[in-house]
């Protein structure tokens, strides 16, 4: 890990104080959870900034990166600069920063912001450092100074304290590394990598995988090879396969795509998406199920849930869905909303088993049965009553039993919470391939196969 650096003045005051009153801010509600993030934000694409920067805050930095047996040079900044805006008690909780990944050969490795702000009424807003990702040691906390920037790894546990009293800008993006050498040879149970986080693996009806990720991109893999399809929508969240074999996709940005074909782009982050009798239904940060057609037509819209709706997966004759009001809901083929099961925390997973039962993951890492009434509500816990030490998120049934993967970076098998694997950093998705092997994705871009 690299060590956070503090670099006085960067750039001047009026520098920052002229840059703050170009810049057009919108909220990220409907794109990130408010719990998570609920700061204003722009978003800036500049290869006049991005070069001037660099000549500034290059001779801070390390020239080369060693990282896990590779080498890699100092190219630049990444051209696409993330302004944000905090006042009225608006944070970012602990979080890791993501890597932007335009090619296998470049990459960036670390995160450099500027404080914009030189109001002598604000409280609050300091960047804080963490050991791990439960929050529970702070390392080291930043207070926000008019031009000063800080470097830091893209792997560092941090956030954004509330900012209490008055407001809080700053600009942030990416240190830029080109790979020196060969690409090192990939561990033997990786059955490939997106450039970026993978949000959603999934099997299809002809045996290969597909999966969806922070780069934007599906991939396909299969032992004929692997293929990619850029989509130029951001960040994928979901993904299935509908009954003709065609892939749907849903976007951070809202938008719906069944192939290449947009069908929706209205709809708030779309979070997961399922198949019913009729067509394809997505679930969205609005609380919203929306129902479509095999070729796109709308059928309904259900406000399912309130606060984002997180899950959905095909159950009696219609859809079950989760999300952030704790609730377990049913909604038939005509639109029409039932809750199953009131829960005490926010569930992120959901999944039908074989037998119809519905088993949902929570925030706080417990496994809970879809209907209050079932004698088996708790028999996937760990010995301190939860399945995970962190949130929930993804779920899987495998056999007579499902898999549940989450936060903490365990997969664990129920019944009996046998941990087939531990990562270093988040699991998001699970499937099982047409051989029967479990294949996880998460935070380092891989997809692994378990056992």
């Amino acid at each position: 890990m690299i060590e956070p650096i503090e670099i006085a003045r960067l750039v001047e005051p009026s520098w920052c104080e002229a840059r703050i009153a170009e810049l057009a801010f919108r909220a990220t509600a409907g794109a990130y959870p408010a719990a998570y993030r609920d700061n204003d934000r722009a978003i800036i694409d500049d290869d006049a900034l991005a070069a001037w920067l660099f000549a500034r805050v290059r001779p801070h930095l390390r020239g080369e990166l060693a990282i896990d047996g590779e080498r890699w040079e100092l190219v630049g900044l990444n051209r696409r600069f993330r302004a944000c805006r905090y006042r009225g008690g608006q944070a970012f909780c602990i979080h890791r920063d993501g890597a932007h990944v335009p090619s296998d050969n470049l990459r960036s490795y670390l995160t450099l912001q500027i404080y914009l702000d030189a109001d002598p009424a604000l409280a609050g807003g300091c960047t804080r450092f963490y050991r791990d990702a439960s929050g529970a040691e702070l390392v080291r906390a930043i207070a926000p100074r008019a031009g000063t920037a800080i470097v830091f790894d893209h792997r560092e546990w941090h956030d954004g304290e509330p900012v209490t009293r008055g407001i809080k800008h700053i600009l942030r993006t990416d240190v830029m590394y080109r790979r020196v050498g060969e690409i090192a040879a990939d561990e033997p149970d990786v059955i490939g990598r997106h450039r970026g986080y993978v949000w959603r693996v999934i099997a299809c009806r002809d045996g290969s995988l597909a999966s969806a990720g922070r780069d934007g991109c599906i991939r396909r893999w299969s032992s004929r090879g692997a293929t990619c399809t850029p989509l130029d929508r951001g960040s994928i969240l979901a993904l299935v396969e509908d009954r003709r074999g065609t892939l749907w996709s849903g976007t951070r940005s809202g938008c719906v795509l069944a192939g290449d074909r947009e069908i929706a782009r209205d709809l708030g982050a779309v979070l997961a998406l399922a198949c019913d009798e009729a067509g394809v239904v997505a679930a969205t940060a609005h609380g919203m199920l929306t129902a479509f057609t095999s070729s796109g037509e709308r059928r309904w819209t259900s406000p399912a849930h309130a606060g984002w709706a997180w899950a959905v997966a095909p159950h009696s004759g219609g859809v079950a869905s989760t999300g952030d009001d704790g609730r377990i809901a049913h909604t038939d083929a005509h639109g029409k909303t039932r809750t199953l099961r009131e829960l005490d925390a926010p569930c992120r997973a959901l999944v039908a088993l074989t037998d119809g039962t519905l088993i949902a993951g929570d925030r706080h890492g417990c496994v809970q049965r879809g209907h209050a009434h079932d004698a088996r509500a708790h028999d996937a816990r760990a010995h301190d009553g939860r399945a995970h030490d962190a949130a929930i998120t993804s779920l899987c049934a495998v056999g007579d039993g499902f898999v549940s993967a989450g936060e903490d970076g365990r997969v664990r098998r129920w019944p009996g919470g046998a941990e087939l694997a531990r990562f270093t950093d988040h699991v998001t998705c699970l499937a099982v391939d047409g051989s029967g092997t479990l294949v996880a994705g998460g935070y380092d871009g891989a997809l692994r196969r378990l056992g």
